[in-house]
């Protein structure tokens, strides 16, 4: 069998496969139109996130039994055409959980503590102690909107910093994590100091973080989103942070990557009331091999059966 590779991954990937039987073809730099050039030659397509996986490319690919995606995003694929036509799917969210669930721990640590504008400061020659005074996460309510693998991840990290951990999910869910409280978004709304979007991009998730959302806590909050960047509508967010109901908002996805840095954006950040990175979270050298290994595994899985 021929696998399509899409990206660079981690080399665990090819060995895994090439140990496998299966013949690796890597073409690093390939856009969704050179796919859909060669697909047809490929029993298995492996992709991250710059490949959309359509109906028309799906129809091209007489051969495709398999589809791996290295990361947890699944909206790129047509998963019901998949489905219809007996194509495996799998991705490995539980791959880069723990990396992104430290990136909001990051982000909050060093936006309360005011880390990164302290060094600006102090490079500048400044010794501003009393202006980079931080916030403490002690006694802090965050609000967790998704908690499936990232989410739980995140709040266990979160359990030894005396927090209340809210949680909310669309789908039941049960927990024996420390601090936390399965609740409604009503919930999370009424009681959270800080809210982190852990959501998948769907119909329904699509500007989930709008200006009613924003509207609907009692209090200011701060707000982070390492999810997908769709999941938040940029403007809404903006309008929020300039009339104070959200404090900061910490950003690791965009509506549209990369990024453009508008007027709003950088005054925002220099007023340090946004933090933002370029969609880095789950970027970690542990879970680059992680996720490489996971998915050729599931694959292999499924072929040997």
């Amino acid at each position: 069998m021929n696998v399509l590779i899409t990206e660079k991954f981690h080399p665990i990937l090819i060995q895994k496969f090439s140990e496998f039987g299966l013949q690796c073809d890597v073409f690093e730099d390939i856009d969704t139109q050179g796919v859909h050039e060669i697909i047809a030659n490929y029993e298995i397509l492996i992709v991250n996130s710059k490949i959309k996986v359509d109906e028309i490319l799906l129809q091209k690919a007489k051969k495709l039994k398999a589809i791996g995606r290295v990361g947890s995003g699944m909206e790129i694929i047509d998963l019901d055409y998949c489905k219809a036509n007996q194509i495996f799917v799998c991705s490995a969210p539980e791959g880069n959980r723990n990396a992104v669930a430290e990136q909001v721990l990051g982000f909050l640590l060093s936006h309360f503590q005011n880390l990164s504008k302290a060094q600006d400061s102090l490079l500048a020659g400044k010794w501003e102690r009393e202006l980079h005074r931080g916030i403490e996460l002690n006694g802090k309510t965050i609000g967790l909107v998704g908690f499936g693998n990232t989410g739980q991840q995140l709040a266990k990290l979160l359990s030894g910093f005396n927090l209340e951990v809210l949680a909310y999910d669309k789908q039941p869910i049960k927990t024996d994590i420390k601090n936390v409280k399965i609740v409604s978004l009503d919930d999370i709304y009424k009681n959270a100091d800080i809210v982190s979007l852990h959501l998948p991009l769907n119909s329904e998730t699509l500007h989930f973080a709008n200006a009613h959302f924003f509207n609907s806590f009692h209090k200011n909050i701060w707000f982070v989103n390492t999810s997908r960047g769709k999941v938040c509508n940029t403007i809404d967010l903006i309008t929020a942070i300039k009339n104070g109901k959200i404090h900061a908002a910490m950003l690791d996805v965009f509506e549209e990557e990369p990024l453009k840095i508008n007027e709003d954006i950088k005054m925002l950040c220099q007023s340090n009331k946004m933090f933002i990175t370029p969609h880095i979270a789950g970027w970690t050298y542990e879970s680059y091999e992680r996720l490489a290994r996971m998915i050729a595994d599931k694959i292999i899985n499924y072929l040997k059966n």
